[in-house]
């Protein structure tokens, strides 16, 4: 009968020590996972709005080219445009909203390093350009320096950057 008395309480110091051994690991694998998770997010978020901005572009050149050939005089009022917040975007086409996007909870948009709380467009000209140069920094808003940036430049040339853990 000591025996097993010992056995049995030998078996809760062994799940115990088991029990640290998960803590520990727990401990260890759970910011590198949520580390993971949001350079994905921000990831996706980027191409996201890259492939939405090419979309755009595309759709700009057409439709500059039907109302010139219909020499309509309203060509820049049924251009599409996209509308940038701080948490996601709005497409517009012929002044309807057409789409809107929330980014995932842990992305943030910059619109050219710099964010002054009010909404940012951006314009596409008939050759499907965008003037001045656009930079769109997609990034965590946790602070760890996880992010890209979405440069714009204007030739109408689209460009994904990684941003280093400095900035």
């Amino acid at each position: 009968m000591m025996n097993r008395a010992g056995e049995r309480g030998m078996a809760a110091l062994e799940l115990l020590l088991l029990l640290a051994v998960l803590g520990l690991a727990a401990r260890w694998a759970m910011p590198n996972a949520l580390r993971i998770y949001k350079y994905s997010a921000v990831r996706y978020e980027a191409e996201l709005l890259l492939s939405e901005l090419r979309y755009e572009q595309v759709l700009a050149r057409t439709a500059a080219q039907n109302l010139a050939a219909d020499g309509s005089t309203a060509i820049a009022s049924t251009r599409p445009y996209i509308l940038l917040t701080g948490t996601g975007y709005r497409v517009y086409r012929s002044r309807d909203e057409v789409k809107r996007h929330s980014c995932l909870a842990t992305v943030r948009l910059k619109f050219n390093d710099s964010w002054d709380g009010r909404d940012q467009m951006i314009f596409f000209n008939a050759n499907g350009n965008v003037y001045p140069n656009v930079t769109i920094k997609v990034f965590s808003s946790g602070g760890e320096g996880i992010g890209c940036k979405l440069v714009l430049d204007n030739a109408g040339r689209f460009r994904l950057e990684r941003i280093d853990a400095g900035g």
